[in-house]
């Protein structure tokens, strides 16, 4: 199991007990520490896109809710089976909406 890394500038409290129960929490956002750390850790970001980003996750446990940074890195993609179609034909169609 990976380490647990909490990014700094992220900070998350339980609701407040007079909200509304779709209310789940509070999450506070120090833009300079979020950047500073993301500038120390470039290779806790991810791309999307084109753009840079860091995943987190969002997590409920004994002490409440908090968030992590998620490290998950799935295993690459194996080389597609030649299917007999032209490779044209072969993939799907990335323009649908769904």
């Amino acid at each position: 199991m990976s380490e647990t890394i909490y990014a700094k500038g992220i900070r998350i409290f339980p609701k407040n007990e007079n909200a509304p129960d779709f209310v789940k929490g509070t999450m506070i956002i120090s833009l300079n520490e979020l950047v500073k750390f993301c500038k120390e850790n470039p290779k806790l970001l991810t791309e999307y896109k084109g753009v840079k980003q860091l995943k987190c996750q969002l997590l409920d446990g004994k002490m409440g809710l908090y968030a992590t940074v998620d490290t998950f890195k799935p295993d690459k993609k194996k080389e597609p089976e030649q299917s007999g179609l032209p490779e044209s034909e072969s993939k799907e169609d990335d323009s649908l909406p769904f």
